[in-house]
């Protein structure tokens, strides 16, 4: 997985079938396999507006 943008404290990373998927910032820090996502969607606007209501 891949981070692809850092905004208000989240990270958004995407997966090899181009999934977007939102982490907290400290939720990213434990690594790959130790991380659980808050949300999954499929384009960045959807990403945002989640990290906007959160």
């Amino acid at each position: 997985m891949k981070k692809i943008k850092q905004y208000k404290g989240f990270v958004i990373a995407k997966d090899k079938k181009e999934v977007l998927h939102v982490f907290k910032k400290d939720e990213w820090a434990f690594g790959e396999g130790f991380r659980y996502e808050e949300w999954e969607c499929d384009n960045m606007q959807e990403a945002i507006d989640f990290i906007d209501s959160y």
